[in-house]
């Protein structure tokens, strides 16, 4: 019997939450259908399995490479045209498959598929926007010149975006979808996929640690002044954040600022290998994230599921995976209270683990990987009843 065929299609693979989505979702359909891979750059599979944990073979997919101009291949400022390319590329070979899933973005692939979504192109649109991201992102001549480009090249199209059963990777996003496009989605929140070591958390220390890209976005600056606040309290807290700066100017003032003001309490680590990372977080009793309006927050999940109590603003994805008022803060004074507080009782402390521990059941592989077999075969179901009727 001749397996079914499916596409899935993620832009460029890097090292983040909507990869893991495509990739781990490509290691639970690859058994049972003729997976292919389509994407606009290089494919390293030893790579991806020593960073997502996946063991995928070349022989268990194949891969269909996007022809792309030079420009736009690896660039994030032109996400959205690349992204439409892209569609264009698999509206042409849709026919060929029967089941388009998309990875990363909403997509018009001609025919119903299934779209995985994460990131929405509307999204630099509510967050906070600064120096050119304003020109480029923002509500402006720019900006509109560029979307029309890319509809030029490929339409956003909503009404076949409707067509697609749509999954996004929390509430706030599927939210997103229905109030800015109609649609109407599903939540399946991203796999964590990260090994952490086992330490009780009587025996971790009294520290933060902060994951993600050093970028205005993330608000690290925020998060210090959180933490200062706390150790004003009398609580001896120490911040290891952990992340690429691209020496940015950005970057670069958050060091400044921590040696004029003597704040040795404050580390910056880089980026670190997956299991120096990994220990890092297990090895410390709490986590925080300063950036609002996150879509879901992969580092959030990743440092509850190495068995961090963290702390989280009161809007976006993230919310979701703390999912306790005594976690969630609105502003920074609102964060200290909340932090002095946890800190200061042992019996809290145990409750918000426990919390935590039974919630991170729904971030894991085992149950992603079930998910998305189901979804697939109710998928398939659906469209040969179909035809037989």
């Amino acid at each position: 019997m001749q397996l079914a065929k499916i596409a899935i299609v993620h832009p460029q693979l890097g090292w983040g939450g909507s990869e893991a989505v495509a990739l781990w979702a490509l290691a639970a359909l690859k058994d049972d259908y003729a997976v292919s891979l389509i994407t606009s750059g290089m494919v390293d599979i030893q790579g991806i399995n020593k960073f997502y944990g996946t063991k995928l073979d070349p022989s268990d997919f194949s891969i269909l490479q996007v022809p792309l101009p030079l420009g736009i291949r690896k660039t994030t400022k032109f996400a959205a045209l690349r992204w439409r390319f892209i569609q264009r590329y698999c509206q042409r070979i849709a026919p060929s498959f029967d089941l388009m899933v998309s990875g990363y973005n909403p997509c018009a692939f001609g025919l119903k598929g299934i779209q995985l979504v994460a990131d929405l192109e509307a999204l630099p649109t509510i967050l906070p926007l600064r120096n050119w991201k304003r020109w480029w992102y923002g509500k402006t001549p720019l900006r509109a010149a560029y979307l029309k480009l890319c509809d030029w090249i490929s339409p956003a199209d909503p009404a076949a975006w409707k067509n697609n059963i749509s999954l996004a990777n929390s509430k706030w996003t599927a939210e997103l979808m229905r109030r800015d496009y109609g649609v109407q989605a599903g939540v399946l929140y991203p796999p964590v996929t990260s090994v952490f070591p086992t330490v009780p958390h009587r025996d971790r220390e009294n520290g933060f640690v902060c994951i993600g890209r050093i970028i205005p976005e993330k608000q690290i600056e925020t998060i210090i002044e959180i933490l200062e606040g706390v150790r004003g309290k009398g609580h001896d807290v120490h911040l290891h954040v952990v992340g690429d700066s691209d020496n940015s100017p950005y970057a670069r003032n958050l060091r400044e600022h921590c040696l004029e003001r003597n704040l040795g309490w404050v580390s910056f680590e880089g980026r670190l290998d997956e299991p120096s990372k990994n220990a890092l977080m297990a090895k410390h009793g709490f986590g925080i994230s300063g950036r609002k309006n996150e879509p879901f927050g992969i580092a959030v999940a990743e440092m509850v599921q190495a068995g961090a109590i963290v702390f989280v603003p009161d809007n976006g994805g993230q919310v979701e995976i703390v999912n306790h008022d005594t976690l969630i803060y609105g502003s920074v004074p609102d964060a200290i209270d909340k932090i002095d507080m946890v800190l200061g009782r042992q019996d809290l402390q145990t409750i918000l683990h426990e919390h935590l521990e039974k919630d991170a059941q729904q971030f894991s592989v085992d149950h992603f990987q079930t998910a998305i077999k189901i979804i697939v075969s109710e998928f398939f179901q659906e469209k040969y009843s179909g035809q037989t009727a």
